[in-house]
């Protein structure tokens, strides 16, 4: 799915609008807006991107074990690729129905009992903004601005007026994503099992 703006540039812009600010050219020193971007796009970028599945951040791969065995709890451990933002639940082979992979992620290591080569499903690190989806670029820009909103425009309370709405859009693209696929399996917890 191509998203609706083409770089990082744009979506500050779309953060800005709405703060009612004026837009900036460029992350440079040239504004409180420019310099504060300049300081922080990309950490916010990763944190919006792992709150959530989005389709176009989920990438599929089969890695290696690392040939060490962790001290204890499981056989086998795995690096984390290096733009992995999250690994959310994982299935045998990714089958949307299989059982379920118990991991324990640790620092840069994915630990399991699972023998290699582990199928991962993780959320990516996407830098490319033209491959953001429209629901993510809404609420990214939510996001953002409810960031800089004090800093650029002293009002705490369009701070928190923006996270809401921020939280809201994220609500609705779970919502929106839900239908599409087939949902994997609900988590059998051992509180729940022991009930």
């Amino acid at each position: 799915m191509s998203g609706t703006v083409n770089t990082a540039v744009d979506v500050a812009n779309l953060a800005l609008a709405h703060l009612k600010e004026a837009p900036i050219r460029d992350f440079d020193y040239s504004s409180v807006a420019s310099r504060w971007f300049r300081n922080h796009y990309a950490s916010f970028r990763d944190a919006y991107l792992a709150q959530h599945d989005w389709d176009f951040a989920i990438e599929l791969t089969r890695i290696g074990a690392d040939g060490v065995s962790p001290p204890f709890r499981w056989k086998y451990r795995y690096r984390k690729p290096n733009d992995a933002l999250r690994i959310p639940q994982q299935t045998v082979d990714g089958a949307p129905d299989g059982a379920l992979i118990r991991f324990e992620v640790a620092g840069q290591w994915i630990m399991t009992d699972r023998a290699p080569p582990l199928p991962l499903r993780y959320i990516s690190r996407v830098t490319r903004e033209s491959e953001f989806s429209p629901l993510f670029v809404h609420g990214f820009a939510l996001f953002l601005a409810s960031g800089c909103a004090h800093v650029i425009t002293g009002k705490n309370s369009r701070a928190q007026e923006l996270r809401e709405a921020a939280s809201q859009a994220l609500e609705s693209a779970e919502t929106y994503d839900a239908g599409q696929g087939t949902p994997l399996p609900m988590a059998d917890l051992e509180i729940i099992e022991g009930r």
